[in-house]
């Protein structure tokens, strides 16, 4: 194999590591648009931004639009950075909610419920994966405290989930995964509870056993094979940073055993050499679905569909990540005081970097010399419009490409998205504030369909079918959920003898209509809402109540509800101006993967830089904060060449 080819195939086995956690075309339009988004140079653009107008006698300043986690974290490590080097820069990050939304999609929201007490639930996340990258943005940023455990002392707790899945099998099977060997590092595990563990694992070996012979040494097998696609993955295509130590062993796992583990078939094919019970191939493949992606190769598709919508087989990264036994970077954390106390962290990290905040201001269009705003009604003060030497544009990629960061961009707030993106799966999110303790639900639990082959791939169908193929019958249908039970790790999550319990259930994006790109956004929003009725959400609803109704004490469990909120894509378009109202972003087929997804660089103006789960590296938590650091980076090379020019004009 010549240096070349062997580069090449690394290169595009590498590209599907980048989906931790984004078009309906062909494969070489989104090549030809990451080259463009990637190279504004190649278009006879400078990274100057000599377009830039402003006197150089005053401060410059950065405006990043949303205060998401990037936003919140861009925002802190370019603080931090200019403290060391000019006192002549000014960071404010616009927000369209209000300060009880910071954090965006990573939040949380209290429910108070008379007689009982208050109810925590999540927006979005609410497993916390590579711990590490949240440790590193305190470590980096911190200016109050010093650098050791400085996460903790901005108020960020993070305990370890063990075991970190539930997965429950639609015939009421279920099996625990995600047992480290070292169960007691960074835990204060009593003797009982490590005795309880060691106990809980041993069933879960059994367990897998009993599914598939061999089944527990087959699963170690396919977990170590993940495990060497994470470690390669994470450094040289998400992170940037060549490590060649890796390389080794991640070409004897994609290559052995006449390369039945090679990383961009679908995942599907891997699989199915691997193991032959459904339950286990369920078992390995329900992370693809964070990333928008099906594990079964679609067969109308070339390659299976792994350019689309079909996850290659290196997503069984996602797997070793969340449940590798000794892999360090690996396990599912909570947060203490849920996502909301990670958001509120990062605020305080901001704060003390001397970042601003507007809040309750909505941002209508960016020009090359600032931001437009919608006033506050109660603040006259407020500006219309917000001069900028840098903007950084934490909304999502696909909005505000066809709205504020757009030729066409008006002053007024407008809703529609890029429709020429593939997205990941939309979702119908149920929160229950419940009367009563769900013992048998474990913190994070997967609801898995797999009585047959046929039943496990259908379960998937939502990833293939458009919105108007889905029917008010939902019962009708196999389907995969997730549900999250904060008090089982967090008892600050509900009331004494209670539970706040979310329902995650894949369903179709909104389907975009022309017609309502030019209504104003209120408008626009209460028209997607009807795309999702109460009789689909109602029978969405009662699938689900019969589903859990298979684990002991859950059989009633609806009677016990005491309060419920309920979210849809329109929901989520309204919140967070998502496109599609799909909350996870852009989809991570290998079409929308490393220099085939958006980069930070903007197509059409100079001065504005994108950060956020719908460009790289990708969607999750984590992914968006090492995106963060990689755009804090190229905009403090800019500052750095404005302060230099006022300095020496």
């Amino acid at each position: 194999m010549t240096p070349i080819i062997f580069y090449i195939i690394l290169s595009l086995v590498s590209l599907a590591a980048n989906a931790f956690h984004t078009p309906t075309r062909s494969c070489s339009v989104p090549l030809i648009q990451s080259a463009l988004y990637q190279t504004p140079e190649i278009q006879g653009r400078s990274n100057a931004l000599s377009s830039i107008r402003r006197d150089p006698s005053k401060k410059r300043r950065v405006v990043i639009i949303g205060a998401g986690v990037g936003g919140l974290a861009t925002a802190a490590r370019i603080g931090k950075e200019s403290r060391g080097w000019s006192d002549d820069v000014e960071i404010v990050v616009v927000e369209k909610n209000g300060k009880d939304m910071i954090g965006g999609r990573c939040g949380s929201f209290s429910v108070e419920v008379n007689g009982f007490g208050t109810f925590r639930h999540e927006r979005g996340p609410s497993l916390l994966l590579l711990k590490d990258e949240y440790e590193s943005l305190f470590a980096d940023c911190a200016t109050t405290y010093d650098t050791s455990n400085a996460a903790e002392k901005y108020g960020l707790l993070m305990k370890q989930c063990i075991p970190a899945y539930q997965v429950v099998f639609d015939d009421g099977e279920k099996v625990d995964l995600g047992f480290p060997r070292s169960k007691c590092v960074g835990e204060s595990l009593s003797i009982e509870d490590v005795k309880q563990i060691q106990q809980a694992e041993q069933k879960s070996i059994q367990q897998l056993n009993s599914i598939e012979h061999d089944g527990f040494q087959k699963w170690q097998d396919y977990l170590d094979t993940c495990s060497a696609f994470l470690d390669c993955g994470l450094p040289n295509f998400i992170e940037e940073k060549l490590d060649l130590v890796t390389l080794p062993k991640f070409l004897i796992e994609s290559l052995k055993e006449n390369a039945i583990r090679w990383p961009l078939s679908p995942h599907s094919t891997m699989l199915s050499h691997l193991f032959s019970s459904p339950k286990m191939i369920a078992l390995a493949s329900f992370q693809d679905l964070y990333v928008g992606l099906e594990p079964y190769a679609n067969r109308k598709q070339m390659g299976g569909g792994v350019l689309r919508k079909t996850a290659p087989a290196v997503f069984g990264l996602l797997a070793a990540l969340e449940l590798h036994p000794t892999n360090k970077k690996c396990g599912v954390f909570a947060p203490i005081g849920g996502f909301g106390q990670v958001a509120e962290s990062m605020y305080q990290l901001c704060e003390d970097n001397d970042v601003k905040f507007m809040f309750d201001t909505p941002v209508t269009k960016v020009g090359m010399d600032g931001v437009h705003l919608i006033s506050k009604p109660d603040d006259a003060k407020l500006p219309n419009f917000l001069p900028a030497d840098l903007v950084i544009c934490n909304a999502d990629l696909p909005f505000a490409t066809e709205t504020i960061v757009s030729e066409l961009s008006e002053h007024k707030e407008r809703y529609d998205w890029d429709e020429d993106f593939d997205y990941s799966t939309g979702v119908i999110a149920f929160h229950w504030s419940v009367s009563l303790e769900l013992k048998s639900l474990n913190t994070h639990n997967v609801f898995m369909s797999a009585k047959s082959k046929e039943d496990a791939e259908r379960s998937w169908a939502v990833l293939r079918n458009p919105i108007e193929q889905q029917t008010e019958d939902f019962s009708s249908q196999p389907f995969n959920f997730y549900v999250h039970r904060a008090g089982k790790t967090d008892p600050t999550a509900a009331p004494p003898g209670c539970d706040a319990i979310m329902v995650l259930v894949p369903c179709a994006p909104l389907q975009r209509c022309a017609r309502l790109a030019s209504l104003p956004r209120e408008d626009a929003i209460h028209e997607y809402n009807q795309q999702f009725n109460e009789t689909f959400v109602s029978s969405v609803r009662q699938s689900v109540f019969e589903r859990l109704a298979v684990l002991e004490g859950l059989e009633t469990m609806q009677h016990h509800i005491i309060n419920e909120v309920v979210d849809t894509p329109g929901t989520y378009a309204d919140y967070y101006n998502v496109a599609g109202g799909v909350p996870f972003g852009l989809s991570h087929g290998l079409g929308q993967l490393s220099v085939t997804r958006p980069s930070a660089e903007s197509l059409s103006q100079d001065n504005v830089l994108y950060v956020g789960a719908s460009s790289r590296p990708g969607n999750g938590v984590p992914l968006v904060m090492i995106g963060a650091k990689m755009v804090a980076a190229k905009a403090t090379q800019r500052l750095k060449s404005f302060v230099t020019f006022r300095r020496n004009p």
